[in-house]
């Protein structure tokens, strides 16, 4: 812990910003499992709230409003064009792009808060209001009002629980590669299935091709 407690004073604040940006890109990187550990680290700094945490959230919410920002106008550029793009990538893509207007439609600009809680959703929702033609000043105060909520919250349970963090860091540590090697294969099982459930069905049935060419 020690150790990371280090990295984090040293680098935290741009890791966070990279991290968050990419993420808020579509890159998929841990942004919000990342918050929750620097939020741990600076409830253990001296000064740690105003050293690490509250320049943390700043920076936060600066990468969210600019990484959205950069899809909101792609939004308004392609509309949904852009949209049905994104939604390739994801491993759901018949409900991204229909569950994203709904919920778009349904909340209006609430909506930029509550998709950053919605796996697939999250960067779909930035161009989906740039392609609705939702008012580039009301989409930037939403989606400020969106991240800071959404950063505050991920650091604060870092803070709130940073003994019982402390204790997981170091169980982690203590897994190692082997944790990691479990979690990857999971992750690529998950995926695979997905794809599967995805395109295995379309797949021609090569028993009643044969069948049929025999007949």
């Amino acid at each position: 812990m020690q150790a990371l407690t280090s990295l984090m004073a040293a680098y935290g604040l741009t890791l966070v910003f990279a991290v968050t940006l990419a993420a808020r890109a579509g890159v998929p990187l841990p942004a919000a499992p990342l918050l929750v550990v620097v939020g741990g680290v600076s409830a253990s700094l001296p000064g740690g709230l105003l050293q690490m945490w509250l320049p943390a959230l700043a920076v936060a919410i600066a990468a969210n409003v600019l990484g959205d920002a950069l899809w909101y106008l792609a939004g308004r550029r392609y509309g949904h064009r852009i949209l049905r793009l994104l939604c390739r990538f994801s491993l759901s893509p018949d409900s991204c792009l229909t569950g994203s207007e709904s919920l778009m439609a349904r909340r209006g600009g609430g909506a930029l808060l509550a998709a950053k809680f919605v796996p697939g959703v999250s960067v779909v929702a930035a161009p989906m209001a740039g392609a609705l033609g939702m008012a580039p000043r009301r989409f930037l105060l939403q989606d400020a009002l969106a991240s800071a909520v959404w950063s505050a919250l991920y650091l604060g349970l870092g803070a709130l629980f940073s003994r019982q963090l402390d204790a997981l860091l170091d169980a982690l540590a203590t897994a190692g590669l082997a944790l990691a090697a479990v979690a990857a294969l999971g992750l690529a099982g998950f995926a695979a299935w997905r794809w599967w459930q995805r395109h295995g069905a379309a797949l021609p049935d090569s028993g009643a091709q044969d069948a049929h060419g025999v007949a």
